[in-house]
């Protein structure tokens, strides 16, 4: 992902929503990757688990501060990478 920095301002305060299935440990792989990337994240204050209307999927919402640019590359490059997740929003 590649960010128009001059768009955002940091430190900026944002939910990201990372879609999986629901038999994958998914939440799992967005706690560990946002606790290396954004030092005061607490996945037990800050992750929401919500599951599709079926069942099949499973949305995990964690609300962040980012903190500059590089950051929110590097989170995003590093969720994509994972094989749990389906799609980031």
């Amino acid at each position: 992902m590649s960010i128009n920095e001059h768009l955002w301002e940091f430190p900026h305060t944002m939910t990201l929503k990372v879609m999986g299935a629901s038999d994958s440990p998914v939440r799992d792989v967005v706690v560990a990757v946002l606790s290396a990337h954004v030092p005061a994240f607490d996945p037990n204050a800050d992750v929401h688990i919500t599951p599709s209307s079926k069942g099949n999927f499973v949305s995990v919402n964690a609300r962040v501060v980012m903190e500059r640019r590089e950051q929110v590359e590097a989170i995003y490059a590093a969720l994509n990478a994972s094989e749990h997740v389906k799609v980031v929003f």
